[in-house]
C-alpha cells in the first residue's frame, strides 16, 4: 500500500486533497485491518471478513455502529484499485478484492437546502457581517467553497457583471493553497452575476481597500475577494464555521455549506430555468450529474404545476358546467 501511495498517487498524478484522503483512508482503515498479512497470501476471505468488520463496526472515531456502505464501498475501490496495480507489476496473480460482496447502497442522499423564508432571514442576519458579501455571492452564484475563495479581483469584471472560475482554495494539512485551476474541465466558467450582487461586491472592494491603506505595510495583497482584514487567506474550515453561526444566530435549521450551492440551484429550478443552464453556472462535468442532483426537486415541481393546471381545468369545467345547466333551464321555461 506504501509503495502504491508513493509511486501512484502523488501529485502530478493525482491532486494534493486527493492524496491526502487517499493516505488517510490506507493508514487509518486499510492497514489496521490487513496491514499485518503478506500481499502473496492476502485471500478473497481476507478482505471479505475486513469489509464486514467495516459495515457493522469500523468506525475510526471509536462511535458504536459501522461505516456508512458509501464509505464502505470507497475504502474497497482504493483497495482494489491497489491490488489491481499489484497485478499488473507482476506481484500478485490477480485481484482478490474483485470477488468481494460490498453492502448495499442506500438511496441517493436528497440535496439540503434553504427554503426561501430561511434564505430571507439568513441574509437579513449576515447583512451586517464583514464577510456577508461573500455569502450573498454564494447564494447568487452557487461555486464552490474553494472557488469561493479563490476568488481574485481580475476575476471580477463588474462593468459587465460576470465572475470567472479559474481556481480554487483548498484546505491540506500544512495549510491553505491555491490550485490555479478549477476543480474540472467544466468548473472553468464564466458567470453572470445578479445585480444588487453588483453593487454589493463594488461596496466590498471598496472596504477591502480602506482596510489595506489601514493595515500598510503589514497588509498581505494576495488580490483576494474574500479575506481577512490583513489580506491573508481564509482558512476554509473557519470560513465554514462563520456561516454555521450565522444560521445558528438567524434561527434557522443547520446545513452544510455546500448547502447553499443547493439553495442557488433549487432557486433557479423553482424559478423555471433549465437544468443546462444550471449544469454550466454550477459547473457540472456533465447534465447527468445535474440531472441526478435535483431530480426530486423536478417532481416536486411537477407536482406543483400539475395542481396548478388541475385548478384552470377544473374553474373551465365548473363554467362549462354552470352554462349548461343555465341552458337546460331555459329550455324547460324554468
Amino acid at each position: 500500500m506504501a509503495r502504491w501511495l508513493e509511486t501512484y498517487c502523488k501529485p502530478p498524478m493525482v491532486e494534493d486533497t486527493t492524496a491526502e484522503n487517499y493516505e488517510t483512508v490506507v493508514r487509518v482503515h486499510i492497514l489496521p485491518g490487513l496491514g499485518e498479512i503478506p500481499l502473496q497470501k492476502l485471500t478473497t476471505a481476507d478482505v471479505q471478513q475486513w469489509v464486514n468488520a467495516k459495515t457493522v463496526g469500523g468506525r475510526a472515531d471509536g462511535k458504536p455502529g459501522g461505516m456508512s456502505p458509501r464509505m464502505v464501498h470507497y475504502m474497497h475501490f482504493l483497495l482494489q484499485r491497489a491490488l489491481e496495480q499489484a497485478r499488473k507489476d507482476g506481484l500478485v496473480a490477480r485481484n482478490v478484492a474483485q470477488d468481494v460482496i460490498l453492502p448495499k447502497m442506500s438511496k441517493k442522499k436528497k440535496p439540503i437546502f434553504l427554503n426561501p423564508d430561511e434564505l430571507d432571514r439568513f441574509l437579513d442576519v449576515a447583512e451586517g457581517d464583514r464577510l456577508f458579501p461573500a455569502f450573498y455571492l454564494e447564494m447568487g452564484t452557487g461555486i464552490r467553497r474553494g472557488e469561493l475563495l479563490g476568488l481574485k479581483r481580475s476575476d471580477l469584471d463588474l462593468e459587465k457583471g460576470t465572475v470567472t472560475i479559474r481556481r480554487q482554495l483548498v484546505k491540506l494539512k500544512g495549510g491553505s493553497v491555491f490550485h490555479e485551476h478549477a476543480k474540472t474541465e467544466a468548473g472553468e466558467r464564466t458567470i453572470a452575476l445578479p445585480k444588487d450582487a453588483v453593487e454589493v461586491l463594488r461596496f466590498h472592494l471598496r472596504r477591502l481597500d480602506n482596510e489595506k491603506a489601514l493595515c500598510g505595510p503589514a497588509y498581505e495583497d494576495n488580490d483576494l475577494v474574500f479575506c481577512q482584514e490583513n489580506g491573508r487567506k481564509i482558512n476554509p474550515r473557519n470560513f465554514t464555521r462563520h456561516f454555521d453561526k450565522l444560521l445558528e444566530k438567524a434561527g434557522v435549521r443547520h446545513i452544510p455549506f455546500h448547502g447553499a450551492r443547493h439553495t442557488h440551484a433549487t432557486e433557479l429550478l423553482a424559478a423555471g430555468v433549465d437544468l443546462k443552464t444550471i449544469q454550466e453556472r454550477l459547473g457540472h462535468s456533465s447534465y447527468r450529474v445535474t440531472a441526478d442532483l435535483y431530480a426530486h426537486i423536478g417532481e416536486e415541481l411537477q407536482r406543483d404545476a400539475a395542481e396548478k393546471i388541475d385548478a384552470v381545468l377544473t374553474r373551465r369545467k365548473r363554467k362549462a358546467d354552470l352554462q349548461a345547466g343555465q341552458r337546460a333551464r331555459r329550455g324547460t321555461g324554468k
